[in-house]
């Protein structure tokens, strides 16, 4: 635990990777169906405002009635989208999330199509494209899924989060993605790598701890406070 707060306050002398370039990795290791070697992984990541005004949203709805909750992030036809939130209840939440893309020809502006993207079935937006801008084949990526852990009161009053959970890490692994987020009063990353094995003897009241993760199952483990960067820890 002191190296983990050793890790937090030296963070400035981190070499850095942008969100945008997170993404833009995922996707070329999903599409060439590897997982990264651990000396790819990033030292730090840097999320947009956007991206932390989703995880301090789910924060509050998890802190405000105890219910664990959900979102989906997807890269689709060049644009990242979250999905709308799910909600759970105390110990479990699981998502189906699906994204859609439609483009249809304009029915009053010749030479244009109307784009319509589908999230859980639902119009999230359209838009109108010129022709020439209509993609020949759509690119839909799913990249990863975060999930709230509610806060307990321990014995002197104080709150507590649980860490990711054993089912937790089976659904990383069954899902093909390359990470998952959790947020308690913190954000945290798993990243598989290409040494991370593809199941897990654990039984499911099993303790995971950071070094387990690290060590045992070879996943890159971040951490990081609200509008701030994860680290590598």
């Amino acid at each position: 635990m002191l190296d983990f707060f050793k890790q937090m306050f030296s963070s400035n002398n981190v070499k850095t990777t942008s969100f945008l370039t997170l993404y833009q990795n995922l996707i070329r290791w999903r599409n060439g169906k590897v997982y990264p070697y651990s000396y790819n992984l990033p030292e730090a990541i840097s999320m947009p405002d956007s991206f932390w005004k989703d995880v301090i949203n789910i924060y509050r709805m998890t802190d405000s009635d105890g219910k664990e909750r959900a979102i989906s992030i997807w890269y689709a036809d060049g644009e990242l989208i979250v999905t709308s939130v799910t909600k759970g209840d105390e110990t479990s939440v699981t998502t189906k999330d699906s994204i859609s893309i439609k483009y249809l020809p304009h029915s009053t502006r010749k030479g244009y199509y109307r784009k319509e993207v589908f999230v859980n079935k639902k119009l999230l937006k359209q838009v109108d494209i010129f022709y020439e801008r209509v993609p020949k084949k759509l690119e839909i990526n799913y990249l990863f899924n975060m999930h709230t852990h509610p806060k307990h009161i321990d014995g002197e009053g104080l709150p507590q989060y649980s860490f990711f959970s054993v089912q937790d890490i089976r659904s990383l692994l069954s899902s093909q993605a390359i990470m998952v987020g959790l947020v308690t009063d913190k954000l945290w990353f798993l990243m598989r790598t290409s040494e991370t094995p593809r199941t897990i003897s654990l039984n499911d009241t099993e303790i995971l701890t950071v070094d387990m993760l690290k060590n045992d199952m070879k996943l890159g483990v971040y951490c990081g406070n609200f509008n701030s960067k994860v680290i590598k820890l």
